[in-house]
């Protein structure tokens, strides 16, 4: 047997040189699946099967969402967040008002604000948007580590009250109530990440408090990232970590009332590049969500099961962090590109907030058809700040869309309050 490589035929080092290449390639691949910890999903995505996909685009009708864990800087950072703030919130405005559905409707942003984070300030310039008609204000945290089941919901209740006071986390009506949504802090939902803190029945907690659906996955690459992707569905929690690993999937006649919603955007493997999509808007800062991801988004075809013509694309950026990337370079151009991708597929485009989704959602439990437009306010109504403003904390009696009552706390300037009706 001759072993000196120079002697080797030209056949072998060809058979040679592809079985090393094929060897690295599986090595890389290897890489790949375990540096993004895709070895969690990737059974349960490649044995998912959509057996209602076979939609005409032009019988389509596609939800977009844009989420974003919007973090400023903690306390030590107000005086320079606040500012920030008031340049991305001014750039903003300008590219939302260019951009519109297909029935006339701005676009709408949902700003998940950590409560950690705590600047008054930054919270009544975001309800101020949230008056104009620019999006809502749902809540963020990063939950301190070693918090614990027994001390949670009574911090819960306190963070609770203090978004309450500018109109946020509330819903409208003649009697207010707590709703709201929910982006986990480090991607640490229900006790996901070994050492963060112990809150293993937080799922449970949180529903009991008002959250009516958490927003916080993909979270690809960490631990936290469940087993079932590509999915709209409920939870029942239980006292082991991570209970949301897998759910009830939503679907049309089956509405579910007791348990909170998990609500997913896409995920998508390229075999033959390697290449992960997982809604990330800034996933390369460099450049804007090219039209082959979107179309990638699209067509994860996020549903309802039963209601397929009714398409949910919910993506997420850190949009404080990566202003220059949002504001300067991606946000206008990705949103022009959504809309030239349904008029040229014949989809109707919805910009809505993570609410009216949700609402959109239950309504499809409940059978309902046509226009999802029809059903923005389904279930749970507007928040008070769409409805009035205050730039000082207030008791909410009651808001409708002709009258608010709210009182001033600690004896502050009733001035500083903008009220609808008389």
């Amino acid at each position: 047997m001759n072993l000196n490589p120079l002697r080797w035929s030209w056949k072998r080092r060809i058979v040679l040189f592809a079985l090393l290449m094929v060897c690295l390639f599986g090595a890389y691949r290897a890489y790949g699946i375990f540096r993004w910890k895709t070895y969690i999903w990737v059974p349960s995505y490649l044995a998912s099967t959509n057996p209602d996909t076979e939609i005409p685009d032009d019988q389509k009708h596609l939800i977009f969402i844009m989420v974003d864990h919007y973090e400023h800087g903690g306390p030590q950072n107000h005086e320079r967040g606040t500012l920030k703030n008031g340049r991305w919130l001014k750039d903003f405005r300008a590219i939302a008002s260019k951009h519109f559905d297909s029935f006339g409707n701005s676009f709408r942003y949902t700003w998940f604000y950590p409560y950690d984070h705590k600047n008054e300030q930054i919270l009544i310039a975001l309800c101020r948007m949230a008056y104009d008609g620019f999006g809502e204000v749902e809540l963020h945290w990063h939950i301190p580590k070693g918090t614990t089941a027994e001390e949670f919901p009574s911090m819960l209740k306190e963070c609770i009250a203090w978004f309450q006071q500018y109109g946020a986390l509330i819903s409208s009506g003649e009697t207010p109530r707590t709703a709201f949504a929910y982006v986990a802090g480090s991607w640490n939902l229900d006790s996901s990440r070994p050492g963060w803190d112990t809150v293993t029945n937080q799922i449970d907690i949180l529903h009991s408090q008002g959250c009516y659906a958490d927003f916080t996955f993909s979270t690809i690459g960490t631990v936290s990232q469940p087993s079932k992707v590509n999915s709209i569905y409920y939870v029942t929690d239980t006292d082991a970590p991570k209970s949301y690993d897998t759910g009830i999937d939503a679907q049309v006649g089956h509405p579910v009332n007791d348990r909170m919603m998990i609500f997913e955007g896409p995920l998508c493997y390229n075999w033959l590049t390697g290449s992960l999509e997982y809604g990330a808007v800034e996933s390369d800062p460099d450049l804007f969500p090219s039209p082959s991801r979107i179309e990638r988004w699209i067509d994860a075809n996020i549903h309802v099961k039963g209601r397929p013509e009714w398409v949910f694309v919910k993506v997420y950026s850190h949009g404080a962090q990566s202003q220059e990337a949002i504001l300067r370079g991606q946000l206008d151009p990705m949103l022009t590109c959504i809309e030239g991708i349904c008029k040229e597929r014949g989809i109707s485009l919805h910009y809505m907030t993570v609410r009216e989704a949700y609402n959109v959602v239950k309504a499809a439990e409940d059978g309902k058809t046509g226009n999802p437009e029809d059903y923005r306010d389904y279930r749970i109504p507007k928040p008070c700040n769409m409805l009035f403003h205050t730039e000082v904390p207030v008791a909410i009696e009651r808001v409708t869309e002709s009258e608010s009552r709210c009182t001033p706390i600690d004896g502050e300037n009733t001035s500083k309050v903008e009220k609808v009706g008389p």
